[in-house]
């Protein structure tokens, strides 16, 4: 009796299986990425060591915002394969938007010594700059200035929610004059918005339509008029 419950528990969990592949299948055809969120969970309960479907249900969760359980699920496939890059990326930025910041510089400063691709060197001087950590991101801005690609292009979150694609070179031109703007603005010193200005300047000669610094040199403008400055 017990081999004959047994075989009947087998055969219902291939044809599980096999259901769910056929579901996951149709939900990727039509692009229906929660569908496929639930094929992939149901496959791995069957199949828990699975690291190509915990590759792509992590790949899904990050992509639809579910930082927490794509990070966790990718975590678990990079302690497999290590150099899948393109999912450590994803957990980088997973980790980014969970706020677990020293994580999130780890896994791209790893991507960088692996491809020294000079965008995720960029994104950890983003990081730092986010968490006042001034002279670190200043000292990465020099190093991008001195050795990047000066064609490539990165995208820069702009102040009202939206993105551009500007030069490498120009946003740590631009980054540079962010930082002493801010340390201008906690000490009261004016000589720091006076030595940002060259900084904005020369991201505007580099790529003219660069939105940020011509939005911080207006704000100078703006503050040397009213007297502030003086």
């Amino acid at each position: 009796m017990g081999s004959f419950l047994t075989l009947v528990l087998l055969l219902s969990n291939c044809k599980q299986a096999d259901n769910s592949k056929k579901l996951l299948a149709q939900a990727l055809k039509n692009k229906d990425f929660a569908t496929a969120a639930f094929a992939y969970n149901n496959l791995l309960l069957n199949d828990t060591a699975n690291l190509e479907w915990k590759d792509s249900l992590a790949r899904i969760y990050i992509h639809s915002g579910n930082f927490e359980g794509g990070v966790r699920l990718g975590e678990q496939v990079l302690l497999k394969q290590p150099k899948n890059l393109k999912l450590l990326e994803l957990v980088g930025i997973g980790n980014g938007r969970l706020n677990n910041i020293e994580k999130s510089i780890i896994n791209f400063n790893t991507l960088f010594a692996a491809s020294q691709d000079y965008t995720y060197l960029y994104k950890i001087a983003g990081m730092c700059f986010d968490s006042e950590k001034y002279n670190e991101a200043d000292s990465l801005a020099d190093i991008m200035i001195a050795k990047a690609d000066t064609t490539k292009k990165i995208v820069v979150q702009l102040p009202s929610g939206e993105s551009q694609s500007v030069p490498i070179l120009a946003a740590c031109y631009n980054m540079k004059g962010a930082i002493l703007a801010e340390l201008a603005d906690r000490t009261g010193n004016v000589e720091h918005i006076k030595n940002a200005v060259p900084y904005f300047q020369k991201a505007l000669k580099i790529y003219p339509e660069f939105s940020f610094p011509r939005l911080y040199l207006e704000r100078i403008a703006q503050y040397m008029q009213q007297g502030q400055g003086k």
